[in-house]
């Protein structure tokens, strides 16, 4: 029998796009899965959508509380029954064969972690991109990461053992979190890449990561700053990271509305 998922779904006033993400997970053609339903102090119609969806595979948690984002991820995983633990955020959504494109990684011993390719959906032109067209390596990536970062957390599939092991998400962080657990498991572990796009990430420009630009590269250069040279694997590649450093640098100095034109083309 193939293992129980975990399905992390971590809710602050998501309730524009939630359906389409609850959906998402009921029409998977892998059945063995849960969802973990983290509702982070809502104010919005978001745990009314989550009731209108509900089923029996479906799981409610309300922090009491506002978490940051990672401690709320860190705190909705401690609810976990499952082996492997996957994150979908509310505003994305899986195609049905997210979880069935998984099976071989799912019988594998060797790799610890999962990441696909995916589509990037824009409201602003609604157009649909295809969001890398380079061939995603298995294996040891690390290396292959510093250059190209491909994973998205909505991509993402763990081993629970090893997400644990790992010391799960630093809740120090707003927004570099999953960057930086993904840094740690590439530079530890071998990872099962799914070609095709499996998932659909929306742009709408209120997600968090286009409203916090300067954070980012803030958070991004403290992870920078704190680079070990303990963990050979990740140190190596240090130039990489400068440079990535530089432009988050440039990007945090455009203005906003300008970022909104660019994307409305």
């Amino acid at each position: 029998m193939l293992p129980l998922i975990s399905v992390i779904v971590n809710c602050r006033n998501g309730s524009k796009y939630l359906e389409e993400c609850l959906q998402s997970v009921k029409k998977q053609q892998y059945t063995n899965w849960e969802l973990i339903f983290y509702d982070n102090q809502s104010t919005d119609e978001s745990k009314k959508i989550f009731e209108k969806n509900f089923c029996n595979k479906f799981k409610y948690y309300k922090s009491t509380k506002l978490e940051t984002l990672y401690a709320a991820r860190n705190i909705a995983c401690s609810y976990a029954k499952g082996e492997y633990i996957a994150f979908l955020d509310t505003d994305d959504f899986w195609l049905e064969n997210y979880l069935s494109l998984r099976e071989e990684f799912f019988k594998n011993n060797v790799q610890k972690f999962s990441f696909s390719n995916c589509l990037h959906k824009f409201e602003f032109s609604k157009k649909i991109n295809i969001f890398t067209k380079l061939k995603i390596p298995n294996g040891y990536i690390i290396n292959f990461l510093s250059k190209n970062y491909l994973v998205k957390i909505s991509c993402l599939i763990v081993e629970k053992k090893i997400f644990e092991d790992i010391g799960k998400f630093n809740p120090n962080y707003n927004i570099i979190g999953d960057y930086d657990l993904v840094m740690k498991l590439a530079s530890n572990y071998q990872a099962h890449a799914v070609q095709k796009p499996s998932a659909v990430i929306r742009f709408h420009g209120k997600n968090f990561l286009d409203l916090n630009r300067k954070m980012f590269y803030q958070e991004y250069r403290q992870w920078f700053l704190n680079l070990d040279n303990r963990n050979q694997n990740i140190y190596k590649n240090k130039k990489h990271f400068f440079i990535k450093l530089l432009y988050l640098w440039f990007v945090s100095l455009i203005p906003k509305k300008i970022v909104n034109l660019l994307k409305k083309k």
